[in-house]
């Protein structure tokens, strides 16, 4: 029996229209919950409203990785008002999360970092002093321990809300409209990578380096998506990438969940080449497992040519 399209309970009402609006309601109705908790996080903390949008403490990071739930309330909203369908048909045409999808893609994206940090360690041996960045724990063991778990749960919110919007409503209204990748793949992921451009921060270079690596995530989590026909997988691997952070952060960067934090400055060339390198092995890795699932496991109509 042919599995059903991941795409198919989006059919009944893909007009433009209702995609557009939803997709602004929902960033609207997200960027109001967002604002409202840093406030209310600076009122509670007794901090600046922007050394809390930082997340560079335990309890400023908490703040920003539950403001996404603006995005599952804007859907939850959107979905039945625009579309008549709800909050769980953007898991897939069975209505359910796949569990085990979401611990494989996070156990990938955990052993790629922990395959990056060998690299940096080994770095340190072959590279002329100072030229690999330095490594502190920002974090006692214990009080890191006790958050770890909370910490990991709010992860999850952001991970969720993202993949819920880019890989779940996006995907699913353009693909049940449009068969051209460039429309249901790359252009969502296109705008999921700039809203990560903060040329601020990072410097323009990096900043653009950053916007690819999330376009290039983003679009290969879309085909993953319709491979495996389910939202699990893609939040699985966007989880395992969030997570990893727990245990080496980048200083200055969301650092308050962190137990170590790398002393990479973020305008640096080893920023750009620790970007494009995280980019390059996951496309690398996505390619290995598109031609084993082509070869063991073929699907029609969910392709690159779809």
């Amino acid at each position: 029996m042919t599995q059903p399209a991941f795409w198919e309970l989006a059919k009944p009402r893909t007009q433009l229209w209702r995609t557009l609006l939803g997709f602004v309601l929902t960033m609207a109705i997200w960027l109001g919950v967002s604002f409202a908790m840093v406030l209310i996080g600076a009122q509670l903390l007794g901090l600046p409203t922007a050394i809390v949008a930082q997340g560079n403490t335990w309890a400023s990071a908490a703040v920003f990785f539950a403001s996404f739930i603006g995005f599952h309330v804007g859907l939850a909203l959107v979905l039945p008002a625009l579309h008549r369908r709800g909050f769980s048909s953007l898991f897939g045409a069975d209505r359910r999360l796949n569990l085990r999808h979401v611990g494989l893609g996070a156990a990938v994206m955990l052993g790629l970092a922990a395959g990056l940090y060998g690299l940096m360690a080994v770095e340190h041996l072959v590279l002329p002093q100072d030229a690999a960045p330095g490594l502190r724990q920002a974090a006692p063991m214990l009080p890191w321990l006790a958050g770890l778990l909370p910490a990991l749960a709010l992860i999850f919110v952001q991970v969720f809300a993202e993949e819920a919007l880019f890989r779940g409503y996006l995907l699913q209204q353009l693909r049940a409209r449009f068969r051209s990748a460039l429309v249901w793949g790359v252009a969502p992921s296109l705008v999921f990578g700039l809203l990560h451009f903060q040329p601020g921060v990072y410097g323009m270079a990096n900043a653009l380096a950053y916007v690819f690596n999330a376009t290039v995530m983003g679009t290969l989590a879309a085909f993953i998506t319709l491979r495996t026909g389910n939202l699990g997988a893609a939040v699985g691997l966007h989880f395992g990438n969030n997570a990893a952070l727990t245990g080496i952060g980048i200083s200055g960067s969301l650092e308050g969940f962190s137990l170590f934090l790398a002393e990479i400055p973020p305008t640096s060339g080893y920023m750009t080449y620790s970007i494009l390198t995280q980019t390059a092995v996951t496309t690398l890795i996505f390619l290995a497992w598109w031609r084993w699932m082509n070869r063991h496991r073929p699907i029609a109509n969910t392709g690159p040519s779809s």
